[in-house]
């Protein structure tokens, strides 16, 4: 059995084809939301390019072990974003996408053992009972969260656009994925949530670049958001991604890109203050630093003060 194979055991919407409405038919409904074997009606399930080329491996970071899925196709990892978060409905997918956290996700292969083992020493019970009464309210008993990540270059940033070679930036590029998505987990973990807003997604790209590279890179950053020549913006970067269900005029986009443009600078300043990651504590307080910092304050003239006056406390 193949690493595909082994993930369509777990998440039946694998078997599913992307199409336009496939999470309203009974036979989504019933494999995806009831565990029921009715994907086996789907003669032509989900077609993957490299198939052999998906691995899966368990990463150890700050939050714990978890699950990494490698989608070395592109277009594969487009198919995998669409069956996984748009619920096998063909929806754009950004290029600049390049992976990311899967959370809440029924492992249906885990329910069916939970089942099966329950069974066998309660012949004569009410498994419906026993599944609400004591699973459901342990959504870690039967819910996943797995990091999937692409090999493409990071935040569509190519690396001749950077100065380096495509082999470097692509190893950079993967490793600043996966810290990325760590430090999502974390934030999760910690408190509760993990979002894609624009505070989050700098924590989480500062803790990426400076763990892969060693050190916090700005013009990496800048070049993810688009503003490596600010003032000017450019059109089609990684910060689209987090404004299309704003509005925003022209003026205000302008005052918006000021305060990442700062709020990267400050948070340059606060790497260089502290040096490489020496630990996962230190890692952990530099997160929690920034996550307890609105953007806003970030990006103030005191930013830094008040980032390392965070950063002191949390020791």
């Amino acid at each position: 059995m193949n690493s595909f194979q082994t993930l369509k055991s777990f998440y039946p919407q694998l078997h599913f084809p992307i199409q336009a409405d496939i999470n309203k038919t009974d036979a989504y409904i019933n494999a995806v939301l009831k565990g029921k074997e009715s994907y086996k009606e789907f003669q032509h399930g989900l077609k993957l390019n490299d198939v052999e080329g998906l691995t899966i491996s368990v990463h150890e970071s700050i939050a714990g072990g978890i699950p990494v899925v490698s989608v070395p196709d592109s277009k594969d990892f487009t198919t995998i974003v669409q069956s996984f978060l748009h619920k096998s409905n063909p929806i754009e997918v950004p290029e600049s996408m390049g992976a990311f956290l899967a959370s809440g996700m029924n492992n249906w292969a885990r329910i069916h053992a939970l089942k099966k083992q329950w069974t066998e020493t309660n012949p004569f019970g009410n498994w419906n009972e026993e599944f609400s009464k004591n699973i459901l309210p342990d959504p870690d008993l039967y819910k996943d969260k797995i990091i999937v990540l692409s090999n493409k270059p990071y935040s569509n940033v190519s690396a001749g656009y950077l100065g380096l070679p495509d082999d470097e930036w692509k190893a950079y590029s993967y490793l600043i994925r996966l810290e990325h998505e760590c430090t999502h987990l974390y934030t999760l973990q910690t408190y509760g949530f993990a979002s894609n807003n624009l505070h989050d997604e700098l924590i989480a790209d500062y803790i990426g670049i400076a763990k892969a590279a060693g050190k916090y890179n700005k013009q990496w950053m800048l070049s993810f958001m688009g503003l490596e020549d600010y003032p000017n913006y450019r059109k089609g970067a990684r910060l689209q991604n987090y404004l299309e269900s704003l509005l925003l005029s022209e003026e205000n986009f302008r005052i918006l890109t000021g305060i990442i443009k700062n709020a990267i600078e400050t948070i340059a300043w606060f790497d260089c203050e502290l040096g490489p990651i020496q630990s996962d504590k230190d890692q952990k307080m530099r997160i929690e630093a920034l996550c307890e910092t609105d953007l806003i304050n970030i990006a103030s003239r005191k930013g830094g003060y008040i980032l390392m006056t965070k950063y002191n406390e949390k020791d």
